[in-house]
């Protein structure tokens, strides 16, 4: 399952977001994950969830990641760890270099490893809700 959190730059939605690991904290059954792509928000997160740094996995002075290579480190940190229940990704679209209008192929191996691996995602989209493209539609509300 994927679950959008939107709304347009400056909207508070990386403070959503670690609001939302941090409570989930409480009730979570198995492990917690939160990728982003700065190490800015590491002391806002409780201690319990592993934090992710995916600037990491950049290839020489790319400024961005691939797409391929994140798909790749999302399936290799879950099968790592089986006990991952919730994985939130903080700016997707900003690790990827892409605008949300071109990422529908992410979402689509995103939604293939929540089903293969039983793993909520929780994801920040940088748009408003009503203007979402189609394939994002399935995930909101």
């Amino acid at each position: 399952m994927i679950e959008l959190i939107t709304g347009t730059k400056g909207t508070g939605k990386t403070k959503a977001i670690i609001d939302r690991a941090n409570d989930n904290v409480e009730t979570a059954k198995g492990d917690i994950v939160f990728l982003t792509d700065t190490d800015r928000y590491m002391y806002s997160l409780r201690y319990q969830i592993r934090t992710f740094n995916t600037t990491d996995l950049r290839r020489g002075t790319e400024a961005n990641i691939r797409e391929d290579m994140l798909v790749g480190f999302i399936y290799g940190v879950l099968a790592g760890n089986h006990d991952i229940e919730v994985a939130y990704l903080d700016g997707a679209h900003r690790m990827l270099g892409r605008h949300i209008n071109e990422m529908e192929h992410f979402f689509s191996d995103l939604q293939e490893i929540a089903e293969k691996t039983d793993t909520r995602f929780v994801v920040t989209v940088s748009e408003d809700e009503d203007a979402c493209p189609e394939f994002l539609k399935k995930y909101l509300g």
